[in-house]
């Protein structure tokens, strides 16, 4: 059975991807779907007109009359999907005091248990997992069924809709090695007598241990990479093609303060967390 609602919808991406096939034009749509209907109705009723005009009794009347077409979509996380990626700290001492008094446990719930010892939980962003983004995960209930299955969630998309950022270019990720050396600075502490250099330039390699999306290792090493990287490709934190650089994890850019609010340099976590929770 279908509601007005459902033919609204269909009517909506029927006639763009008509027009579009008229006059060879770059109409976009964009569909709201909740629960099951998407992957029962709007998803395959989407995929038919992409493929044919006419449909009868299920199957394809015109062949010759398909068009090329790319459609994204994203489900939003539910309710009932953060709850279930709550983790909860094993603490058997905690959980015999709170069985022997009741106000105890309802004040401890309201009030602590779910702030603190929740934080570490998937769905309020761990922060721990930022080392990889391309890794992050959540634990998501299948549509139509109580079953729950493990999804691989993209925490730089994400992240790009909570910063309101429209990409123009998404450059693939890209791999470099370097060797290293100390060398002697005066400048530094008497405890420290060297600093670490880079013995030669960064070079792009498909085993490389650094890459941009991405820095892992040894603290000093990485910032260094991040240093060199932006000395190879020309960019500079105090020049103004970009108003803001976001980079995950410490680093040791210069930061120049833009305005009375912003610096120009954020920390990915932090801008994350801010664009997550603020006004709660």
């Amino acid at each position: 059975m279908i509601n007005n609602n459902q033919i609204t919808r269909y009517h909506a991406k029927y006639y763009a991807h008509e027009l579009n096939r008229e006059d060879n034009g770059k109409r976009k749509y964009i569909l709201v779907e909740m629960g099951d209907q998407f992957d029962t109705v709007l998803k395959p009723r989407i995929q038919k007109v992409i493929y044919s005009t006419d449909w009868k009794n299920g199957k394809p009347t015109t062949r010759n009359t398909g068009i090329s077409h790319c459609f994204k979509y994203l489900r939003l996380e539910s309710y009932e999907d953060t709850l279930n990626n709550l983790t909860f700290d094993d603490n058997p001492v905690r959980d015999k005091v709170m069985e022997k008094n009741d106000t105890l446990r309802q004040d401890y719930m309201l009030h602590y248990l779910l702030d603190v010892e929740t934080k570490g939980s998937q769905s309020l962003l761990n922060i721990d997992h930022f080392a990889d983004p391309a890794a992050y995960t959540l634990k998501l209930k299948k549509p139509g069924s109580d079953e729950q299955q493990t999804k691989t969630i993209d925490l730089i998309e994400t992240f790009n809709y909570l910063i309101g950022l429209r990409l123009n270019h998404y450059a693939a990720p890209q791999s470099f090695t370097a060797d290293f050396t100390r060398k002697t600075d005066p400048e530094l502490p008497e405890d420290q007598h060297t600093k670490l250099v880079l013995k030669g330039k960064l070079t792009l390699s498909d085993t490389g241990k650094w890459w941009f999306r991405k820095l892992t290792g040894n603290l000093e090493e990485d910032n260094l990479m991040l240093d060199e990287w932006f000395k190879k490709f020309r960019l500079s934190t105090a020049d103004f093609e970009y108003d803001t650089i976001y980079v995950n994890g410490s680093n040791n850019l210069p930061n120049l303060k833009q305005d009375d609010e912003n610096w120009k340099v954020r920390l990915i976590e932090e801008e994350f967390h801010k664009k997550m929770w603020e006004g709660q």
